[in-house]
């Protein structure tokens, strides 16, 4: 609840991301990124060299002193953050390497610029030249920055952006309406702040290292809570006794095989965070039964490489019979 004035504002949690998040970020781009920004929605592929191709949600450049360019994907914290965030900025980091889509990247916002006579002439103003191209060019010839902005910051979005290799902002965007007139609304975030230039003679601080909890298996399930442990060791144990079951942990995922370690028999991934258990399954569409309405109704198309995918969440032993009548569907395909 927040209150204003003696009026009540209640928290407002979009349900449609493309529809209902992304234009309120649009709207309010220049209050996270700054007055000088500017905020490109267009959906442009990026690609890397080998042809695999992904869409930010948005570019941004912000022209004020020192100048910067981002990478800015919106979410909502109700969709399985970890696995998109993961995926989809591994292909942005990957794309924006090519130089191609680079010039790809500066060929659009240039065509972009230009379409407006107001807008051009404001950026040449902040530029201080009429060569908008050249501009562009010297920008995007440097890192950006990686956004993130969500409706919640979660512990699973702050694990996900740790497996990356590249530094990422994460920006928490809440939206509260307001009691008897809900097309009145207020918004709390903390606006992206600048990154600092290092002084002449400093260098600047590299990349705090990675908590190893965050790249090594063993490390992260020391380190989640006590309880999350035993769900995991119950679990592989009943997993191992189904059949021949080979297991060994990918970064802080496990993964379990059925025979030889191919891909083709990966059934089952194991992701942890501090307080539960997320288990991604390999399903048969025409034979999977979840009664319990655990995995719901979204489908990925990632992990095993092949076939339908589901996922469910544990945070309790309690869980593990029904667990295991899931995972039974899953290794009867392995076979």
């Amino acid at each position: 609840m927040l209150i204003i004035d003696g009026i009540k504002y209640r928290l407002w949690t979009p349900k449609d991301e493309e529809k209902e998040f992304h234009p309120i970020i649009r709207e309010h781009s220049k209050e996270i990124f700054g007055e000088n920004s500017l905020y490109f929605d267009v959906k442009h592929v990026l690609k890397t060299t080998s042809g695999i191709g992904s869409i930010p949600d948005a570019y941004v450049i912000n022209l004020s002193k020192p100048s910067e360019w981002y990478v800015v994907e919106n979410e909502l914290a109700s969709h399985p953050v970890y696995d998109h965030i993961v995926k989809q900025l591994t292909k942005f980091i990957n794309g924006i390497a090519n130089q191609s889509a680079r010039s790809q990247i500066i060929d659009m916002m240039y065509d972009e610029i230009n379409k407006d006579n107001v807008l051009k002439a404001m950026v040449q103003k902040l530029i201080d030249s009429t060569d908008i191209y050249r501009a562009l060019s010297k920008l995007l010839s440097t890192s950006p920055r990686i956004v993130i902005i969500i409706d919640e910051k979660t512990s699973d979005v702050e694990e996900a952006c740790q497996v990356l290799k590249y530094e990422t902002d994460i920006v928490e965007f809440k939206t509260f309406v307001r009691e008897g007139a809900e097309n009145i609304r207020a918004h709390l975030f903390e606006p992206l702040r600048a990154a600092e230039k290092p002084k002449p003679g400093e260098k600047r601080e590299g990349r705090r290292p990675t908590p190893e909890h965050y790249r090594i298996w063993e490390k992260k399930l020391a380190w989640v809570d006590e309880n999350v442990r035993d769900i995991v060791k119950e679990l592989t144990d009943r997993i191992v006794r189904l059949g021949e079951v080979t297991h060994k942990p990918s970064g802080p995922d496990y993964v379990f095989y059925k025979g030889s370690p191919s891909t083709k028999s990966v059934f089952a991934g194991f992701f942890i965070s501090k307080k539960a258990l997320k288990v991604r399954i390999r399903t048969d569409p025409t034979t999977f039964k979840d009664p319990k309405k655990w995995t719901g109704d979204k489908i990925y198309h990632w992990f095993f490489r092949t076939g339908q995918e589901k996922e469910f969440k544990m945070t309790s032993r309690e869980q593990i019979d029904y667990a295991m009548e899931l995972m039974k569907h899953s290794y009867g395909l392995a076979k």
